[in-house]
Parts: structure tokens; C-alpha cells; sequence
């Protein structure tokens, strides 16, 4: 028979265990928020949403390597603040055509086309490097939401 003096010591090993690995992941998620912060936040996210999911007042999760065995929770869950429809549009018009021209882009959040400026905003508030990096993302026509979790509009 095992005494109760077991037991005790048992928990109390478990409850340490518990507490130094919860102690462990706050300090990495801290260290690994102020490295985010320390670079360029990303301040929305742009998804496509075909079913109308994304409301404003959701609960978003913010992971990387989703539906992997490497999925890592980045962020707390924090509300969607509010949404507005993005569209990307690759085009060439008919003077570029005719003269080997480079392909237009063009970028609409809600009824408003943004000029360079702002698409170059908008690819630093979405975490990329660059505007460069955005198309080579987004590299053909997009229709769908800008999520954001800030009060930042476009």
C-alpha cells in the first residue's frame, strides 16, 4: 500500500513541474512578442473570405504553420476590431501593350484605390519587408478582407 507521504510528494513535484514549464512559455511568449514588436507589427492580416466569416467583435488566433506539427501560437487571441474589403488587380493597359510595358497594379480597400504610398503601408502593416514582397505573395488578382486589430483604416 502506498502511503499518503507518496501522494503529497508526488503533487508537489507535479505542481513544480507545472509551474516551472508555465513559468518557461509566458517568458518565451514575452520574449517572442517583444521581438515582433521590435520589427515592423503586423497590424491586420488579409484573408480570403468567401463564406463572410470575418465580423468585426470575432476573436481572432494568430498561429504560424498551421495544421502542422510545427503550429505555434504567436500572439494572444485578441477581437476583431473591424473589416474592410480588399481587392488586387493586375492589369495591362493598352499603351503597355504596345510598348512591352511593365504589368499595373492596382489596390482597392473598400471604394478607396490606394496609391503607392499606401500600398507600401499597407504591405509593412500586413508583415511583409516590402511592396516587392507583397506581389510576390499576392501575385494574381485577389478579392477578400482586411482584418484588422487596430483601429488603423485604409
Amino acid at each position: 500500500m502506498i502511503d499518503s507521504g507518496f501522494y503529497e510528494s508526488m503533487h508537489n513535484e507535479l505542481k513544480e513541474f507545472i509551474d516551472t514549464n508555465a513559468k518557461r512559455e509566458i517568458i518565451f511568449y514575452h520574449r517572442m512578442w517583444e521581438r515582433i514588436m521590435e520589427q515592423n507589427p503586423k497590424i491586420h492580416t488579409i484573408r480570403e473570405d468567401k463564406t463572410d466569416r470575418w465580423k468585426a467583435g470575432m476573436k481572432i488566433d494568430f498561429f504560424i504553420n498551421v495544421r502542422t506539427k510545427k503550429m505555434f501560437r504567436f500572439a494572444p487571441v485578441l477581437p476583431v476590431v473591424s473589416i474592410q474589403e480588399i481587392e488586387i488587380v493586375y492589369y495591362h493597359t493598352k499603351e503597355t501593350i504596345m510598348n512591352a510595358g511593365s504589368l499595373k497594379i492596382a489596390v482597392r480597400v473598400g471604394k478607396k484605390q490606394l496609391d503607392t504610398d499606401e500600398m507600401k503601408a499597407l504591405a509593412i502593416n500586413d508583415g511583409f519587408d516590402s511592396l516587392e514582397e507583397f506581389f510576390q505573395y499576392f501575385n494574381d488578382d485577389f478579392t477578400g478582407k482586411l482584418i484588422h486589430w487596430t483601429d488603423k483604416k485604409y
